[in-house]
């Protein structure tokens, strides 16, 4: 009902299991998926994971009652690129939502700290990257993982490097194999630890 209010949002589809978030989310291929993390027959987290690996283009802003700090972690590792509370004001909502379809990071005041104590614990834990070196990137795909590491999505990477989506897909399925990652977020938070993000402007 709150988002059915704004103009530039069009709500395409609604979910009530985990099984379903991901069936109609295949079908519909939506620019963000809202999502809790407790489901009737499943983890909001699992949905997130399997959404990010099959679906790189739509973005996932969870919305949970849940304060808890390894929730919020595993949620972002799993693919999420927002993390807000249940107790949000509408029109925060709203302004998170366009946030996330662009690509830009959102959450909750309260638990910003949370977040970034764990992203700091992984950084100075994290071994300089996977089995795999950096320097068998390309120099595309360094400029790729570059972008990756801000948060952008695959859409706005395509448009900033004039090239395909699909090539940026392909792009980073090659930096995830050649540094032996799981993830976008690890290769994200490997870019970090390397001083990639310093090195386009």
């Amino acid at each position: 009902m709150i988002l059915e209010l704004e103009d530039d949002i069009v709500v395409v589809g609604e979910a009530g299991s985990a099984a379903q978030a991901v069936r109609e989310t295949i079908e519909l291929q939506p620019d963000v998926v809202v999502l809790d993390i407790y489901l009737p027959d499943g983890s909001g987290i699992e949905v997130c994971r399997q959404i990010s690996e099959r679906l790189p283009d739509t973005q996932v802003l969870m919305l949970s009652a849940s304060e808890d700090d390894a929730d919020l972690l595993e949620a972002v590792k799993a693919g999420a690129l927002g993390y807000l509370l249940k107790d949000v004001a509408p029109d925060t909502l709203a302004r998170s939502i366009r946030a996330t379809a662009a690509g830009r990071a959102e959450v909750s005041a309260r638990l910003a700290p949370a977040l970034m104590s764990g992203l700091s614990a992984v950084v100075r834990g994290a071994p300089a990257g996977g089995a795999g070196r950096i320097d068998e990137l390309t120099a595309r795909e360094r400029e790729v993982l570059t972008l990756l590491a801000r948060g952008w999505s695959n859409r706005r990477v395509a448009e900033e490097l004039f090239i395909a989506e699909n090539t940026v897909k392909n792009h980073v399925r090659s930096i995830l194999d050649k540094l032996q990652l799981g993830s976008r977020t690890e290769a994200a938070t490997y870019a970090v630890r390397s001083g990639l993000v310093d090195e386009l402007h």
